[in-house]
């Protein structure tokens, strides 16, 4: 007999940034629009299949079978966070979203917003070469760039 584990959605993790990314593509504009999108993501089918693992009662979904509210949470939460790092404005009234240039540039060369709001916080326009490389080499996006060997000489000379 061969049981298989179900795989699941991996999307929560990578909301904020596939989130900013839809916004920047003009796919999104909004709240309302964004829940809509999650309903079309396999994160959407996992979370009705097996709601527990996503922090969702049995009693909620039977309250609310399209988890809207759930989806309209994720979408709020993730908002804030782009808003707080400057990726989009996001009027929490009307709940539109507008993509800003740090958004734009974000996404098109895929930073994630941890990487964006670090950079927002440490760059200075009085920094060195020595210092900016430093903050670059702290991005994320850089953790598995390794050094050769032969380039190690050319390091050096830079330093």
């Amino acid at each position: 007999m061969n049981q298989q584990l179900s795989i699941e959605s991996q999307l929560l993790s990578k909301l904020i940034d596939n989130l900013n990314a839809e916004i920047v593509l003009g796919t999104i504009q909004n709240i309302h629009e964004a829940a809509e999108w999650l309903r079309y993501t396999y994160l959407y089918i996992r979370m009705r299949k097996q709601p527990q693992l996503y922090g969702i009662s049995n009693e909620s979904l039977q309250i609310d079978n399209t988890l809207l509210q759930r989806r309209l949470d994720l979408i709020h939460s993730a908002a804030i966070q782009l808003d707080k790092n400057h990726l989009i404005h996001y009027d929490r009234k009307t709940g539109n979203f507008q993509m800003t240039e740090h958004g734009r540039i974000a996404s098109y060369y895929y930073c994630t917003h941890e990487t964006i709001s670090m950079y927002n916080k440490l760059l200075k326009p009085t920094l060195n070469e020595i210092e900016l490389f430093r903050i670059f080499s702290l991005s994320s996006e850089f953790r598995h760039i390794t050094v050769r060997e032969e380039e190690k000489l050319e390091l050096k000379k830079i330093n």
